[in-house]
């Protein structure tokens, strides 16, 4: 570090912590931070920094999934983190979740099913439902439980934000099918050629694809694999 780093203003004597200056770009905006603690984690610089109060401070250990954020793609817990050195990378909080300051389809339904009660935990959550969902577009009951079991919940038992992972799956897949229903009619109400051979019968549409888990250097969010005959979280 440099004598700059090592000595900033308003360093009290003796108080060698280097600071640094960096971006992050989060929920697709460029935002500063200036001359801070390069120890400073992901989660106080959101909160304290930027003024983004989604992410929650619960145990700044890893295990309460209160603090959970996406980074480059994948869900971490926000505590974990260096700030400083998620620059270069692209980070998605809660806040970024809804548009046009509307709760979005995940928000919304977590609402809808009861899956907020004192509303600590419910950022994170959400944030799990939204990971989930992006890598796994038709997950299972073992699946969901699976993606949540990192997010510690006193209130609502889990029943709720379970129940919130189906209906979202559902409405989504129902949204897909109405989509591609109209495009299909539309297409079959403009002019075109005979086909020179019968048309073969209309296969099964298939479900979109569920995108791969990203292989990062971040520390995942603390999600366990379950085992037959395991107690494993949520067990409501």
């Amino acid at each position: 570090m440099t004598d700059e780093l090592l000595n900033h203003p308003g360093a009290f004597p003796g108080d060698v912590r280097p600071t640094a200056s960096y971006t992050l770009r989060v929920n697709g905006v460029e935002r500063p931070v200036s001359d801070a603690w390069i120890g400073e984690s992901l989660l106080y610089v959101l909160r304290e920094r930027l003024g983004l109060a989604g992410a929650k401070d619960g145990c700044e250990q890893g295990e309460c999934g209160a603090c959970s954020v996406q980074v480059d793609g994948q869900l971490v817990n926000g505590c974990l983190v260096p700030a400083a050195l998620a620059a270069d990378s692209e980070i998605n909080t809660v806040e970024g979740l809804s548009g046009a300051g509307g709760a979005s389809d995940v928000q919304q339904a977590l609402a809808d099913s009861g899956a907020v009660q004192c509303g600590y935990c419910t950022p994170g959550m959400a944030m799990a439902v939204h990971d989930l969902l992006q890598r796994n577009h038709r997950p299972s009951d073992i699946e969901a439980r699976q993606a949540l079991c990192g997010n510690l919940c006193r209130c609502t038992g889990y029943r709720g934000a379970l129940a919130a992972v189906q209906a979202v799956a559902d409405a989504r897949e129902a949204a897909l099918e109405a989509e591609l229903d109209a495009a299909e009619q539309a297409a079959a109400g403009a002019p075109h050629p005979p086909p020179a051979h019968p048309p073969p019968s209309r296969p099964r549409r298939p479900r979109p694809p569920s995108s791969p888990s990203p292989t990062s250097r971040w520390p995942a969010s603390s999600r366990s694999t379950p085992t037959p005959n395991s107690g494993t979280k949520p067990t409501s």
